[in-house]
């Protein structure tokens, strides 16, 4: 049987991604972006679907009985109805795990720059070199600290989590995890609140769920130290925007990096730019996942997963027929 496979946006995959095919007999087709409009268009007589965040609702896939596999090229699942393919017989696989060293290494990278300030400093030689800043033999104009014995807060027990771990330690960090609300044990692990008063960073390393929404919000702010960050390179929502906003603009936290916001992607009026000529606030477009690197392992896993599938089917259809 030759598959039909149609991949709905590969608009996001990097320049130096190379895309390789599927191991089985198959038809491909492939679109820079799908619109909602277009999802039953372009997979009209598809019998996989390839995605990296265009969503497949019910309203879809009940109007696509063609389709038998969906690869995610995404850790979660929460785009697809995952419900309904049960129900229906369609599969559904993802890439869990994929971006566990790269998020991580992103996590510690804004950890280092507000701690160590190596960009805000070039800004301010540029200032100087176009003669907006005084010459001068020392600068002092940000603050430098080390991150050695510094204690580490971390949100979240996944593979992400658990590599930043690794990292933060291999510099000195002190590393402690929240207890989940006691459903994670541990020497390590720590009550929320007691995390809170003592860390000085909190990294956001977590799924969104009902439980997580707004988890740090303006109260747990303000137990933390006056000179802690925050770091969320887990969902926007977890944090309140709006009580982080407030907490850095009256010097109540010593700096804040995030690369995910709630409502992505990030449209020039969020109110989180109000702080985006500040040295002590970094701001990315929820770019941690996508390293070289991250992206060309998982389009290999998601493409091998769709190889797989096949191969199990075909697999199956030779024993029943025997």
């Amino acid at each position: 049987m030759t598959e039909q496979i149609v991949f709905l946006d590969d608009e996001g995959l990097a320049p130096s991604t190379r895309l390789k095919r599927p191991d089985c007999p198959h038809r491909w087709q492939q679109f820079a972006y799908t619109h909602p409009e277009q999802v039953l268009e372009h997979l009209q007589d598809a019998t996989v679907a390839l995605t990296c965040s265009v969503p497949l609702r019910e309203e879809h896939l009940r109007q696509l009985p063609k389709l038998k596999m969906i690869s995610l090229a995404l850790t979660g699942r929460d785009i697809v109805d995952v419900e309904y393919c049960e129900a229906h017989g369609i599969e559904v696989s993802s890439v869990p795990g994929y971006a566990a060293n790269t998020v991580a290494e992103h996590s510690l990278a804004m950890i280092l720059e507000l701690f160590r300030r190596p960009a805000a400093f070039t800004r301010l030689m540029r200032q100087v070199h176009a003669g907006e800043a005084a010459y001068q033999n020392i600068y002092f104009n940000h603050r430098i600290r080390d991150v050695r014995d510094k204690q580490l807060a971390i949100i979240g027990s996944g593979p992400i989590a658990l590599r930043l771990a690794h990292l933060a330690r291999a510099f000195g960090m002190q590393v402690l995890f929240e207890d989940r609300g006691g459903k994670r044990r541990g020497e390590d692990c720590r009550p929320l609140t007691e995390l809170l008063k003592r860390c000085d960073v909190l990294s956001i390393n977590c799924p969104l769920t009902p439980e997580t929404y707004n988890l740090i919000d303006a109260a747990q702010l303000a137990l933390m130290k006056p000179d802690a960050l925050v770091v969320n390179t887990g969902r926007g929502g977890v944090v309140n925007e709006a009580a982080l906003i407030d907490a850095l603009l009256h010097d109540r936290l010593g700096g804040v990096a995030l690369d995910v916001v709630e409502h992505e992607p990030l449209h020039p009026s969020n109110p989180l730019f109000a702080l985006i000529d500040r040295d002590d606030f970094l701001l990315n477009p929820h770019i941690a996942w996508s390293s070289e690197d991250a992206m060309q392992q998982l389009m290999d896993s998601a493409v091998d997963n769709i190889s797989d599938f096949v191969a199990r089917r075909e697999a199956a259809r030779e024993v029943h027929s025997a």
